[in-house]
């Protein structure tokens, strides 16, 4: 369909691969294994060969990793080290002759909940993708702010507390640590005579709507800590909303009220007067989100 784009949100185990609309509308997609053992030069034809019958007019992608948004390059990532140093725009556009562009993964994904889920009617955003880590996007008066080396956003490794649990990145206490899925299911475990199996935060949503002992206390202590993590980026960008994304965003109230909780109990209001807190309804954001970016700055 023309005047439409591609998203590609690239995993570091399964790629989804999204065609859509200028409004955001996903109109078909397709899932593939990400294969990150193998040339990158692969990759990009499984991708092209993908949406060969599709019809698009841009691509953009969401990489799980650091990437130099001017150039398209992975310059980092854990799960896709063999990909590290390879322009992922050059070979795209030559591969489909359209307009390619690539960010980091949850950029993309804010990218795609602040022009769809927000309608773009806030300037300045916090989101935060909350799922097996803890990432972030910063909207800065309507545009994407990516910081000097493009690192910008990577919320989910302010230290809360320097003794805290070990996070995956080799720190201690950071909000990863509490607030994504590792950090939820090591508070269920201790928290909980009984963790449901299996343990999943969807699990741990259900128990605690159902009643199950301890499983309301997991979400409030998470939400409480994510509450402290998002009140010090609140006090850092006054920002007009914040957006939380991904997996544990999806247990609604149960994150959502604990953080409402720290946030009243803030002792310098007008950053958090009229402060919009949002979890928009679960969709592919990353798909659409780097679609969506594809079609900025043209």
């Amino acid at each position: 369909m023309r005047g439409s784009s591609v998203g590609v949100d690239v995993g570091g185990t399964f790629v989804k691969i999204g065609l859509a609309a200028k409004d955001g509308t996903l109109l078909r997609s397709v899932s593939m294994p990400t294969e990150p053992g193998r040339p990158p030069e692969e990759f990009v034809r499984r991708v092209a060969g993908a949406v060969k019958d599709w019809r698009f007019d841009s691509v953009g992608l969401g990489l799980a990793g650091g990437v130099d948004a001017a150039t398209g390059t992975l310059l980092f990532a854990p799960n896709l080290r063999r990909w590290v140093g390879f322009s992922f725009k050059r070979a795209f556009e030559r591969a489909l002759k359209v307009r390619a562009v690539a960010d980091n993964d949850a950029n993309a994904a804010v990218w795609g909940g602040y022009a769809v889920g927000l309608k773009k009617r806030a300037r300045h955003v916090v989101g935060v993708t909350l799922g097996t880590g803890v990432g972030g996007g910063l909207i800065l008066d309507g545009r994407l702010h990516r910081g000097a080396d493009g690192a910008a956003g990577e919320v989910g490794h302010q230290t809360l507390d320097p003794k805290g649990p070990l996070c995956g990145c080799g720190k201690r206490g950071c909000l990863e640590a509490y607030a994504g899925t590792a950090g939820l299911l090591r508070i269920a475990r201790r928290r909980m005579r009984r963790v449901p199996s299996p343990l999943t935060p969807k699990a741990l949503a259900d128990a605690a709507r159902a009643g199950v002992p301890g499983a309301r206390a997991v979400w409030d202590e998470a939400g409480t800590w994510l509450g402290v993590g998002l009140s010090n980026l609140v006090l850092t960008f006054n920002p007009d909303a914040v957006l939380l994304l991904g997996g544990v965003a999806r247990s609604g109230r149960l994150i959502l009220d604990p953080v409402r909780r720290v946030f009243a109990a803030q002792p310098f209001r007008e950053p958090f007067a009229r402060l919009r807190l949002s979890a928009p309804a679960d969709r592919d954001w990353g798909c659409v989100g780097a679609a969506l970016l594809s079609r900025e700055s043209r």
